[in-house]
């Protein structure tokens, strides 16, 4: 036998799992929320598994359950910062002359639940943090 066969769990390389390993282990030395850390398991696991939409998919399982349902603070907060940030993207369609008026009343619609649904996340967020223990430890 000129040359020994070696062991391809041997000399596999494994530095993409022990990036995401650093990665991880940094975060929470860091103090993150988990559910920041979760979420970032998430788009690596979409990453390398090539199945777009999943790590969606896990912040939106997480904003419902751990957010609307058992309401903690950081979920809905980040639900309410994404909400926001729609607002302004459809406001200023609703400014732009390039829509017809039919366009401008959904628009405006849209403007409208957009403000109610902000207006309710942060009456929930008062209410989740004046009674509720948050899941995170402060930095």
């Amino acid at each position: 036998m000129a040359e020994e066969e070696k062991d391809p769990l041997v000399t596999m390389p494994h530095g993409r799992e022990e990036l995401i390993k650093m990665e991880i282990v940094g975060m929470i030395h860091g103090g993150e929320s988990p559910y920041d850390v979760i979420s970032h398991v998430a788009k690596w696991l979409e990453k390398e598994s090539g199945e777009n939409g999943y790590a969606q998919y896990v912040d939106e399982q997480i904003r419902s359950v751990y957010g609307f349902a058992l309401q903690h603070v950081k979920p809905m907060e980040d639900e309410l910062r994404d909400v926001k940030a729609r607002l302004l993207r459809i406001q200023e369609a609703f400014n732009s002359p390039d829509f017809t008026e039919e366009e401008h009343i959904r628009i405006g619609f849209a403007v409208d639940r957009h403000k109610k649904n902000i207006k309710r996340l942060e009456e929930m967020i008062i209410r989740a943090k004046a009674d509720h223990k948050e899941l995170i430890m402060e930095k």
